[in-house]
């Protein structure tokens, strides 16, 4: 698997880009407002979006990468999502009056976007890959993912506090090769990650007790303004573990 990322920050500024992950070209995971820096030609190519939930810092590219595929040729894009996600984006974003409904353009028989279900622990199999949502614990109803190809395995936390159920499915996988999960504050800002269920670096540490695989982490979702202080204290919490803080472009090869 090829995994670009596009997006990985917590919120925008300067060269900041909000969550995005582009698998093997054709899939995304979360469409965060890193889809933006894709080319036209990137973009046309994508033909699954897969969501964790429906915040804004992972849906807005959606809305721009429809606007460009609009009328390229192919089957169009098919967005995935819990029942909630879904309502929201069909209702709330995608409604005529803050977006288009590219369900409905160019035609209903053949539109831009469609939308497909997804359940918790049910898996879905697109592009040669197989994805199962996971639930995890946010302010909205969210999922996680873990995603596999013949030869490797890799989970997505989306955005999450401590709970036990993200866990639960690759512990019971024979490997995981790589785990791209969130810590959006500091330990000091244990208060506020526990209002707006994120992990901070020491939630993180104490749910990766719960993990039974070793995998390399992929660090997410800093909040802008904090990276300084996760980056400094994390490595120390997560003694005996392979850590690397991810950035806009970087390639993760499994």
């Amino acid at each position: 698997m090829n995994i670009k990322v596009l997006g990985c920050n917590g919120g925008v500024g300067p060269g900041l880009r909000t969550t995005s992950f582009l698998v093997n070209g054709t899939m995304l995971l979360d469409a965060g407002t890193g889809v933006c820096d894709l080319s036209p030609a990137a973009m046309e190519a994508v033909r699954h979006i897969f969501f964790s939930h429906a915040h804004l810092d992972h849906v807005a590219g959606a809305a721009f990468l429809m606007d460009v595929v609009y009328d390229a040729e192919g089957s169009g894009v098919t967005l995935h999502g819990t029942d909630t996600t879904l309502d929201v984006l069909q209702n709330h974003l995608f409604n005529w009056a803050l977006w288009p409904d590219f369900s409905k353009l160019p035609s209903e028989e053949e539109p831009t976007m469609r939308f497909a279900r997804v359940e918790q622990g049910v898996p879905v199999d697109v592009d040669g890959l197989r994805l199962l949502p996971v639930a995890v614990q946010h302010t909205v109803p969210a999922v996680g993912y873990v995603v596999q190809d013949w030869r490797a395995t890799f989970a997505f936390s989306g955005d999450t506090a401590t709970n036990d159920s993200f866990w639960s499915a690759p512990n019971a996988l024979d490997q995981l090769d790589k785990l791209i999960i969130e810590v959006s504050f500091p330990a000091e800002e244990a208060e506020i990650g526990a209002i707006t269920r994120h992990y901070t670096s020491a939630t993180l540490a104490a749910d990766l007790e719960k993990l039974e695989h070793r995998p390399e982490l992929l660090i997410t979702h800093n909040k802008p303004g904090f990276e300084a202080k996760i980056q400094a204290e994390l490595p120390g919490l997560l003694k005996g573990w392979a850590v690397r803080f991810l950035q806009r472009g970087d390639i993760i090869s499994i």
